[in-house]
């Protein structure tokens, strides 16, 4: 070969592996220039490339703004809800939540933008060899429903998740401002499925109302179906909880809902507005959406 064409042919085999990488997102750590996720060295500088990422299990790192998302281990996507501190409860007895007190959660964690789906659930259920109680595919990316507390808590454990407790939960959907509602202090009919909402409508697929995201991007909060948390339910804990990390009581009869659902009226799916159901308890309109502390 000649060697005047040594230059050219290196060239060529720098534009070739370049060109087989769409839209490179990581950089060399020497030469700064953009390369492919999977080059083990420089095409231009020729040195050995330590891997960018930081981790391959990102939901055991903590994220760096709100509402940075990830990809969880069952494979739904997460939001980054950062430590903060807010109001929680309401001074409407309809709520069930007084007194108004302040919290503040001292560690940040990942939570499910959407409930977990049908299709999430049926991987679950083929993973632990059991059956799956609706077979119908058409259906896998409408939200779950029909889940005791007890289901929700064997599909958490299965991927080292959880659920949120009470006061994760809320500050999630409230944020540092204690907003009554999501998206904010004003209600309007196109944010949430209700029986005021975006109508009574029966669960399906996750994330119809962008508009309600919470400050976290967590979509659903409100309406929908109802969700899951971790803790007994106790009308007058309030009185008595920390103000730091509360964990919810300690024993109880029936565990918490929140959020409301696409059966509820308005003021159940205020953000505030507690409910409880027994945790056997496998409702037409009550998920869940997981959670997990780095």
């Amino acid at each position: 070969m000649h060697r005047h064409s040594l230059p050219l042919i290196a060239m060529l085999l720098i534009m070739l592996v370049t060109c087989a990488v769409v839209h490179a997102a990581e950089r060399c750590n020497r030469c700064g220039r953009e390369i492919g996720q999977d080059w083990r060295f420089c095409a231009y500088c020729g040195v050995p490339l330590e891997p960018l990422t930081p981790t391959e299990r990102p939901w055991e790192s903590p994220g760096t703004r709100a509402g940075q998302e990830i990809i969880g281990p069952d494979g739904g996507t997460m939001v980054w809800v950062p430590p903060g501190e807010f109001v929680m409860g309401s001074d409407d007895r309809n709520d069930r939540a007084e007194p108004m007190h302040p919290v503040r959660l001292t560690r940040g964690f990942w939570l499910g933008k959407l409930e977990v789906t049908r299709a999430q659930h049926r991987r679950f259920c083929e993973a632990m060899g059991l059956p799956f109680p609706d077979d119908d595919p058409e259906r896998d990316e409408h939200v779950l429903v029909h889940t005791s507390w007890d289901d929700a808590v064997a599909y958490c454990e299965h991927y080292g998740l959880r659920l949120p407790t009470e006061a994760e939960w809320e500050f999630a959907a409230r944020g540092p401002g204690s907003w009554p509602y999501p998206w904010g202090f004003v209600w309007t009919d196109d944010k949430c499925s209700c029986m005021r909402g975006g109508g009574y409508t029966p669960p399906h697929r996750g994330g119809r109302f962008p508009a309600g995201a919470s400050w976290c991007g967590a979509l659903d909060m409100a309406g929908h179906v109802a969700e899951w948390c971790a803790d007994w339910f106790d009308p007058d804990y309030y009185s008595s909880s920390p103000v730091e990390d509360p964990p919810g009581p300690e024993t109880g009869a029936s565990r918490v809902v929140r959020g409301g659902s696409f059966s509820s009226r308005l003021e159940e799916c205020r953000s505030s507005h507690r409910g409880a159901r027994e945790p056997s308890h496998r409702g037409y309109n009550t998920g869940f959406r997981v959670a997990s502390t780095p």
